[in-house]
Parts: structure tokens; C-alpha cells; sequence
């Protein structure tokens, strides 16, 4: 009964939605530099256009400024108007999110709070409540005879057992020698969390209390396929990565905080873009993933409830700028966005 207590409380850990990895990342001094990589041409198709066959590059970071509307102190808070302005429907709004507790963000400006009121359908990364435990745990863990130390080596994983003992994370024996190198290293880069909540989580309650409904954009399965769907040999180099930029951690996860709070969407593509790796294949591999991949599954899910009106979209702020951001997506199929001031 314990041991499956415990393992309940693992995989819930792995409900928080997906940490912006690139937060972790710096040059990989411990990386397999001949490791075998996923995708040989990492190539993306911007469907936002309707342009089914045409692929960009993803190397493009640039956002437009006039989409980001610098506004010293903002929200990360637009407003969608839907592209036929005689139709009546009701503008929606997309807010930009960082996933930690920290007391000013989650002391969430009026501004926010007014359009979060008024909305009838509340749309997160993940819906918040979502259960199924066991399949997080058969994602998280190896079942198939491979154990942690096989693939990192004795060595390695005796400095990983101890990195995740420091950080919180007392896993028992038997769980941590078969726990995969992703999901060691997304327990590694958790941000510290000491209330049990955070700002997408405080939304979501919010929403509950009022009766909004709520709904996820993407499953928990597929925001943890990002991780399990990887290679091995490419699961081991983040995880490398991430031990070698651990003594790091606090400071990225602050000028993150400082960037997000600033309101300058451009300073937080700054902080993201400073802690990539040197590795550029396998920072270009896990931003596709993580970033870009999902960037396009999110802009189609968000169609329907944009064509019903009166939505309220939160999702992590580094989904919303660049090229492939769902900013410049929405723009680009016609909606006409506008940055909400703090105090309108």
C-alpha cells in the first residue's frame, strides 16, 4: 500500500505541465557526441496558412514586435478578434504562463482576472484533474528488463541517485534503478514548489469555482510523449545536460521569473535562447519537440472554441512568440491580436 502511495504521488508530480526545457539546457560537457539522433533534418510544416506541403527551418526565432506590444509590467495577456468583424462573436484571449508558485505570479493582475471571469470556456495546456496515473507510471518507468544503470553506467548513476536526493526527490531503490533517463531528468529541473499549486493550476481553480467550463489541449500522454518517443542515446544526452547545468537551475529558473514579470515577451526568448545547448542538433531536436511540435497541435485544437467565442486560452509563455508561436499563427489566419494593458 505504501509503495503504490508513493508511486501515485510520483506520477503526479509529472502532471505539471511541461517545464520550457530549454531553461536547463547549456553545453553539454558530459553528452555522447556520437550519439544517434532522432531526426537527421529537423524540418517543420506550417499548416497555419493552409500550406499542407511547404517546410521552414526551424532555426527562425524572430518575433514580431508588433505582436509582442512591449508594455513595461504587462500581462502576458492579448486579445483574439476573430477575423470576420460582423460576426458577432465574442473575443477570446490568450495568456502566457510560467509554471511556478512564486507569490508575484500568482498574484494575477485584475486584468487577467476580469477576462478569466467573464469567459465561458477556460482552455490549459493540460486539463488539471486529469488522472490516469498508470499510464504516466508504464511511460516513466522501464518494463522491459533495462534498468538506469545499464544505460548511464555505475558512475553516472550513482551522481544522479544523489542529485535527485538533494533536489527532493528520495525515490526508493527498486523505482529509481528502473526509472527512465527522461523522466530522471524532468524530476532533476523541477522548479521548486513548495504551496502545491502554480499559476495554471490557481486559473483552473479559479474557473472551477465559477463554473467555466474547463478543458485541456493536450493529454498527458502526449505532453510525456515528448520525452518517451525520443531515442534512447537522446534521452541520456538531456539527461547528461541537465546534471551538468544543475548548479545553474536557481539561477536560470530567476532570470526566467525576471524576464516573465518585466512583461517583455523579447527578454523571455532571450533568457530561453541563453540556455540552449552548444549541441545544436539536439537543441534544435527537443525544441521541435517541445516547443514548435506542439505550437501547431495547440493552434489547431484552439480553432473550434476560437470560432465559438469568449475563450480564455493559458498556456506557457514561450508557446506564444516567433515564427512558428502561436502569436504569429493566430495572426497569420486572420485574427487581429492586441496586447491588454495591466490596468485595462
Amino acid at each position: 500500500m505504501k509503495k503504490n502511495f508513493f508511486l501515485r504521488q510520483l506520477a503526479k508530480t509529472l502532471l505539471l505541465p511541461v517545464v520550457a526545457l530549454p531553461l536547463a539546457w547549456s553545453d553539454p560537457a558530459f553528452a555522447d557526441k556520437t550519439a544517434q539522433y532522432s531526426r537527421p533534418d529537423i524540418l517543420y510544416i506550417d499548416r497555419s496558412k493552409g500550406e499542407r506541403n511547404r517546410a521552414v527551418p526551424v532555426s527562425h526565432d524572430h518575433y514580431s514586435e508588433n505582436l509582442a506590444g512591449q508594455q513595461s509590467g504587462s500581462p502576458m495577456l492579448w486579445r483574439i478578434e476573430h477575423p470576420n468583424t460582423n460576426s458577432g462573436i465574442r473575443s477570446s484571449y490568450i495568456f502566457g504562463t510560467i509554471h511556478i508558485d512564486d507569490e508575484e505570479v500568482m498574484a494575477i493582475p485584475d486584468s487577467v482576472l476580469q477576462r478569466l471571469n467573464a469567459a465561458d470556456t477556460l482552455m490549459l495546456e493540460l486539463e488539471l484533474n486529469a488522472g490516469g496515473f498508470e499510464n504516466i507510471l508504464r511511460k516513466m518507468l522501464f518494463t522491459d528488463g533495462r534498468n538506469l544503470k545499464q544505460v548511464i553506467g555505475e558512475t553516472e548513476f550513482k551522481e544522479v541517485a544523489l542529485a535527485l536526493a538533494k533536489s527532493g526527490n528520495q525515490l526508493p531503490g527498486d523505482i529509481l534503478s528502473v526509472l527512465k533517463p527522461w523522466a530522471a531528468m524532468l524530476l532533476l529541473i523541477r522548479p521548486d514548489n513548495n504551496s502545491g499549486t502554480f499559476l495554471d493550476k490557481k486559473l483552473a481553480d479559479i474557473a472551477r469555482n465559477a463554473g467555466t467550463r474547463i478543458e485541456g489541449l493536450e493529454t498527458i500522454n502526449e505532453q510525456l510523449s515528448v520525452f518517451d518517443d525520443l531515442l534512447l542515446a537522446d534521452q541520456v544526452n538531456l539527461l547528461r545536460s541537465t546534471m551538468n547545468t544543475l548548479p545553474e537551475k536557481n539561477q536560470a529558473y530567476k532570470d526566467l521569473l525576471n524576464a516573465y514579470l518585466s512583461g517583455d515577451l523579447g527578454k523571455l526568448v532571450q533568457v530561453s535562447k541563453d540556455q540552449e545547448p552548444k549541441d545544436r542538433k539536439l537543441a534544435e531536436l527537443i525544441k521541435t519537440r517541445l516547443i514548435y511540435d506542439r505550437n501547431q497541435k495547440m493552434f489547431d485544437r484552439l480553432q473550434q472554441r476560437l470560432q465559438a467565442g469568449n475563450t480564455f486560452v493559458a498556456i506557457g509563455a514561450l508557446h506564444l512568440p516567433g515564427e512558428l508561436g502561436l502569436l504569429n499563427k493566430l495572426r497569420l489566419a486572420g485574427y487581429r491580436l492586441t496586447r491588454v494593458g495591466l490596468h485595462e
